[in-house]
Protein backbone atom coordinates (compact mmCIF):
# COMPACT_ATOMS: atom_id res chain seq x y z
CA UNK A 1 0.00 0.00 0.00
CA UNK A 2 1.52 3.22 -0.93
CA UNK A 3 1.81 6.29 1.56
CA UNK A 4 0.97 9.82 0.89
CA UNK A 5 2.02 12.31 3.52
CA UNK A 6 -0.49 14.95 3.23
CA UNK A 7 0.78 18.66 4.81
CA UNK A 8 -1.90 22.05 4.88
CA UNK A 9 -2.58 24.12 7.61
CA UNK A 10 -6.20 24.30 7.20
CA UNK A 11 -7.94 21.63 9.05
CA UNK A 12 -10.57 20.79 6.52
CA UNK A 13 -8.58 20.46 3.57
CA UNK A 14 -6.69 18.62 5.24
CA UNK A 15 -9.14 16.16 6.57
CA UNK A 16 -10.85 16.10 2.95
CA UNK A 17 -7.98 15.52 1.44
CA UNK A 18 -7.20 12.80 3.49
CA UNK A 19 -10.50 11.05 3.25
CA UNK A 20 -10.06 11.48 -0.16
CA UNK A 21 -6.74 9.69 -0.54
CA UNK A 22 -8.12 6.67 2.02
CA UNK A 23 -11.04 6.06 -0.32
CA UNK A 24 -8.55 5.55 -3.00
CA UNK A 25 -6.89 3.07 -1.15
CA UNK A 26 -3.64 4.89 -0.13
CA UNK A 27 -2.04 4.69 3.69
CA UNK A 28 -2.25 8.34 4.52
CA UNK A 29 -0.12 10.44 7.10
CA UNK A 30 -1.12 14.22 8.02
CA UNK A 31 0.45 17.03 9.11
CA UNK A 32 -0.77 20.63 9.52
CA UNK A 33 3.22 22.25 8.79
CA UNK A 34 6.47 21.45 7.62
CA UNK A 35 7.80 20.81 11.30
CA UNK A 36 5.30 17.91 11.95
CA UNK A 37 5.82 16.50 8.19
CA UNK A 38 9.35 15.83 8.70
CA UNK A 39 8.60 14.04 12.10
CA UNK A 40 6.34 12.21 10.61
CA UNK A 41 8.46 11.16 7.76
CA UNK A 42 11.35 9.96 10.30
CA UNK A 43 8.27 7.87 12.09
CA UNK A 44 7.42 6.17 8.22
CA UNK A 45 8.92 7.24 4.92
CA UNK A 46 5.99 8.38 2.40
CA UNK A 47 5.93 7.60 -1.43
CA UNK A 48 4.55 11.04 -1.70
CA UNK A 49 4.24 14.29 0.39
CA UNK A 50 1.35 16.34 -1.03
CA UNK A 51 1.87 20.20 0.76
CA UNK A 52 0.70 23.27 0.48
CA UNK A 53 2.81 26.41 0.52
CA UNK A 54 2.15 29.09 2.58
CA UNK A 55 1.69 27.44 5.89
CA UNK A 56 3.22 28.53 9.57
CA UNK A 57 6.09 27.06 11.33
CA UNK A 58 7.59 25.28 8.22
CA UNK A 59 6.17 26.28 4.98
CA UNK A 60 6.09 24.45 1.84
CA UNK A 61 9.60 26.13 0.26
CA UNK A 62 11.61 24.90 3.56
CA UNK A 63 10.31 21.76 3.57
CA UNK A 64 10.39 20.95 0.39
CA UNK A 65 14.22 21.85 0.62
CA UNK A 66 14.70 19.52 3.84
CA UNK A 67 13.20 16.76 1.74
CA UNK A 68 15.99 17.12 -1.06
CA UNK A 69 18.37 17.72 1.39
CA UNK A 70 18.05 14.17 2.91
CA UNK A 71 19.53 11.67 1.12
CA UNK A 72 17.26 8.85 2.59
CA UNK A 73 14.40 10.98 1.39
CA UNK A 74 15.40 10.81 -1.85
CA UNK A 75 12.84 8.52 -3.59
CA UNK A 76 9.98 10.85 -2.45
CA UNK A 77 7.54 12.25 -4.94
CA UNK A 78 6.74 15.86 -4.39
CA UNK A 79 3.52 17.07 -4.84
CA UNK A 80 2.69 21.26 -3.98
CA UNK A 81 -0.61 22.87 -4.14
CA UNK A 82 -0.78 26.43 -3.32
CA UNK A 83 -3.75 29.21 -3.28
CA UNK A 84 -1.42 32.23 -4.97
CA UNK A 85 -0.51 31.36 -9.01
CA UNK A 86 1.65 28.55 -9.37
CA UNK A 87 3.41 28.96 -12.41
CA UNK A 88 6.19 30.95 -10.80
CA UNK A 89 6.52 28.15 -8.60
CA UNK A 90 6.56 25.40 -11.44
CA UNK A 91 9.68 27.93 -13.06
CA UNK A 92 11.17 27.98 -9.27
CA UNK A 93 10.90 24.68 -8.17
CA UNK A 94 11.67 22.75 -11.61
CA UNK A 95 10.22 18.69 -11.58
CA UNK A 96 7.64 18.93 -8.73
CA UNK A 97 3.81 19.52 -10.00
CA UNK A 98 1.72 22.58 -8.39
CA UNK A 99 -2.22 22.57 -8.07
CA UNK A 100 -3.41 25.48 -8.08
CA UNK A 101 -6.18 26.18 -5.06
CA UNK A 102 -9.20 25.27 -5.34
CA UNK A 103 -8.82 22.52 -7.44
CA UNK A 104 -10.99 19.82 -8.25
CA UNK A 105 -10.91 16.34 -7.08
CA UNK A 106 -10.63 14.41 -10.98
CA UNK A 107 -7.62 16.77 -11.27
CA UNK A 108 -5.74 16.24 -7.89
CA UNK A 109 -6.21 12.39 -8.09
CA UNK A 110 -4.22 12.16 -11.74
CA UNK A 111 -1.46 14.21 -10.44
CA UNK A 112 -1.18 11.65 -7.68
CA UNK A 113 -1.30 8.84 -9.73
CA UNK A 114 1.29 10.41 -11.90
CA UNK A 115 3.61 11.20 -9.08
CA UNK A 116 3.30 7.62 -8.11
CA UNK A 117 3.53 5.96 -11.46
CA UNK A 118 7.16 7.94 -11.65
CA UNK A 119 8.65 6.97 -8.97
CA UNK A 120 7.30 3.03 -9.21
CA UNK A 121 9.14 3.51 -12.70
CA UNK A 122 12.26 4.83 -11.48
CA UNK A 123 12.53 2.30 -8.82
CA UNK A 124 11.62 -0.52 -11.22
Amino acid sequence: METVLVVDDEQGILEALADLLREEGYRVLTASHGREALERMSELRPDLVLTDWMMPVLDGPALIDRIRAEPSWAGVSLLGMSAVDVAPLRVQYPGIPFLQKPFDIPALMKQVRKALDGKRAASG
